[in-house]
């Protein structure tokens, strides 16, 4: 088994300090429902990105508010290929058929 540390296990740290860190903090804000206060507030919660992307919503609520809780966990809860594409964008015999 590998010690190596995962990314989202990573700590969030100082984005003022490590580069790193800076990354991690860009990657919260990517998150819909999250700008800077969000992502602070995010931050100071809880260790690392595994542990905001595992919170329930109830957590995620009490930290920064029903919307954008609700929000969050619907991104990070979407399966990343659900079908739900207009027909008219669906792959046809192998290739994407162009929407006119």
């Amino acid at each position: 088994m590998s010690t190596t540390p995962v990314e989202l296990d990573l700590p969030l740290g100082d984005p003022e300090v490590d580069h790193l860190a800076s990354l991690r903090q860009r990657h919260l804000l990517s998150l819909p429902g999250v700008d800077h206060t969000t992502a602070a507030r995010l931050a100071r919660a809880f260790p690392s990105l595994a542990a905001v992307y595992a919170a329930p919503e109830e957590r995620l609520r009490s930290l920064v508010g029903p919307v954008a809780a609700a929000r969050i966990r619907w991104f990070l809860d979407a399966p990343l290929h659900s079908g739900a594409a207009p027909s008219s964008l669906r792959t046809r015999r192998g290739g994407w058929q162009h929407a006119a």
